[in-house]
């Protein structure tokens, strides 16, 4: 049973590029100010009935400046900065935020719903919402 919401992502999120594991990137945010966002692009396939999942590129943003807040809030767009090479692209998504932060294998059973196909790229993104909570949200392209 899928427990995603439909998300339309209007404009991309943009990150710089930093090779780090999903495990890094739960540590580097356990340990960051409040705003940090880190994301990695993952794929999965069936290989002998099993799913198996492949991290291939991630990123991280230190948050936004009070400026940037204030344009988001009012509804506007930030760009691209020159060190951001690295983005999640604008589309159509389905979204779930996970109440907690799941083990590699707990997290194989959890997008699991979501592997329709044989073979599919996600993004897993976690950002630090609180001195105190971690979120990781799963983000499945859809057409």
């Amino acid at each position: 049973m899928q427990r995603a919401l439909k998300l339309n992502l209007i404009s991309p999120l943009y990150y710089r590029s930093q090779p780090f594991s999903l495990q890094e990137a739960m540590e580097r945010a356990d340990h960051a100010a409040i705003g940090y966002d880190a994301v990695i692009e993952c794929s999965y396939c069936f290989r002998d009935e099993m799913l198996s999942i492949a991290e291939h590129v991630s990123g991280e943003r230190h948050g936004y400046s009070e400026e940037e807040r204030k344009t988001i809030e009012s509804g506007g767009t930030i760009g691209r900065k020159e060190e951001e090479d690295m983005e999640i692209p604008s589309g159509s998504y389905l979204f779930e935020q996970l109440p907690f932060i799941p083990d590699r294998t707990a997290l194989e059973r959890l997008i699991l719903p979501y592997a329709t196909s044989g073979e599919g790229r996600f993004y897993i993104r976690i950002y630090k919402e609180s001195i105190l909570e971690c979120v990781m949200q799963l983000l499945f392209p859809t057409p």
